[in-house]
């Protein structure tokens, strides 16, 4: 039966650990000591290593990892350099006896993506809980795109995103007062919740997709189903596409 853990790492950074018996997967491994010191203390054997996006808080302990382990490495494009396997849109991969379909999920970088097997998605830093990514060397419309693509997954799907930025993300949406579906109590409710959960070192994710939908603006402006019913309250009857440009790029400067 395959479990998950965690490792934090850097100041907020997330490394997703796959587990089946004695077999590991990693993705985006960043920091490779706490890596190696928690497969030996469990007497784990690394079998595959998953990068999302080529930068260095997610991809600086894979050639270590890669060496010590002779673990293949599976990544998009923009990590080729390290690739064994450059995969892209629905290339599966099977792992610890389950089969994970790529999604491409460009946006906050160019070649980005994600891995699904359901109910989960680890995501990097495309989505985040009641946040979404930045938006480097690609384009505001292409991240939009690869949100409304995670947002027609089921709606019990579990995100795993790379980082702890839910209170941030949280606090942005209160502090602007953005309440697409007039649930500020709901969104300050949660807020405390996720900061006692904080406070006792306990991560906020992995989040389901269905309280995305509650709590997360972003996610919120790709639904065309709350846009076009009018259920979500977007200023002026602009574009929901135009609405999510005018967050992220106030999003940028909070």
């Amino acid at each position: 039966m395959l479990k998950i853990t965690v490792i934090r790492t850097l100041f907020d950074n997330y490394v997703w650990l796959l587990l089946n018996n004695n077999k590991c997967v990693v993705i985006d491994p960043s920091n490779e000591e706490l890596i190696i010191k928690f497969l030996r203390l469990n007497k784990l054997n690394l079998v595959a290593i998953l990068i999302t996006h080529n930068h260095k808080d997610h991809i600086s302990g894979v050639s270590v990892l890669k060496n010590i382990y002779q673990a293949p490495v599976y990544g998009p494009k923009e990590t080729k350099y390290l690739n064994n396997y450059t995969i892209t849109q629905n290339d599966t991969i099977n792992i610890l006896r389950y089969k994970f379909t790529v999604l491409s999920l460009p946006g906050h970088t160019k070649y980005h993506v994600g891995y699904y097997h359901y109910p989960w998605l680890f995501c990097g830093d495309t989505l985040f809980s009641a946040g979404c990514g930045r938006i480097f060397n690609s384009s505001v419309q292409t991240m939009f795109n690869s949100l409304n693509k995670i947002n027609k997954l089921p709606s019990n799907t579990m995100i795993f995103p790379s980082h702890e930025y839910t209170i941030k993300n949280l606090d942005f949406i209160i502090s602007n007062n953005i309440t697409l579906l007039n649930n500020m109590f709901i969104i300050k409710y949660y807020r405390n919740i996720i900061r006692r959960m904080i406070f006792n070192k306990v991560p906020s994710i992995p989040v389901s997709l269905c309280l995305e939908r509650i709590i997360n603006p972003f996610i919120q402006c790709t639904n065309s189903f709350y846009y076009n019913n009018k259920i979500i309250k977007i200023p002026n009857n602009i574009s929901n596409f135009s609405y999510f440009k005018f967050l992220r790029n106030k999003k940028d400067l909070f």
